[in-house]
């Protein structure tokens, strides 16, 4: 976090040495969640956790009810059979533990491969607009660790636009291919 506010720091006086600096900003949490790409992202994510949190907690419920179970009976049990059981009960909470631990690798991994070609294009995107509009510096809003820009203007729609634009056009190329 240092280093990125340094870079922006160092990065803002080398424009400022050239004359006058235009600086601009992107929400890029907010382009991530309006772009059609990114809300059909989150949907199938969101769909996803609820199926694995689903998993996860019928996993939890077998555990209760075989602990529960256990407690009901082992006044009753030889020391074999309790020591079996509450193998067979640390065996299940071994299980869920790596289970827990698996689905929440996977869910980063899949937030990956969803977000990262739509975060891609973005920046293709925002690199056009501050090129054509002849930004020194844009900025993400949320992580550079800049408070305040006097000068900054938000492109986060201008990126958001662009995007769909972008997107409509090569959706319309791919229908105009599929008729053909």
């Amino acid at each position: 976090m240092f280093l990125k506010s340094l870079l922006v720091a160092v990065a803002t006086m080398i424009c400022s040495n050239a004359g006058a600096t235009t600086y601009g900003y992107v929400d890029l949490q907010k382009a991530m969640e309006t772009v059609k790409d990114g809300a059909m992202a989150k949907a199938k994510l969101e769909k996803e956790f609820n199926d694995k949190k689903k998993m996860i907690t019928t996993r939890e419920e077998e555990i209760k009810k075989m602990t529960a179970e256990y407690q009901k009976r082992q006044l009753v049990m030889s020391n074999d059979k309790k020591a079996e059981e509450e193998q067979k009960i640390q065996k299940k909470m071994m299980e869920y533990r790596e289970l827990v631990q698996q689905s929440e690798v996977q869910m980063q991994k899949r937030q990956m491969e969803l977000t990262q070609p739509i975060i891609e294009n973005l920046r293709t995107i925002i690199a056009d607009i501050a090129s054509n509009a002849k930004y020194d510096l844009v900025y993400e809003k949320n992580q550079s660790g800049i408070f305040f820009a006097s000068n900054a203007k938000d492109i986060t729609d201008d990126a958001i636009k662009g995007y769909d634009e972008k997107i409509k056009s090569t959706d319309s190329k791919k229908e105009k291919k599929g008729k053909k």
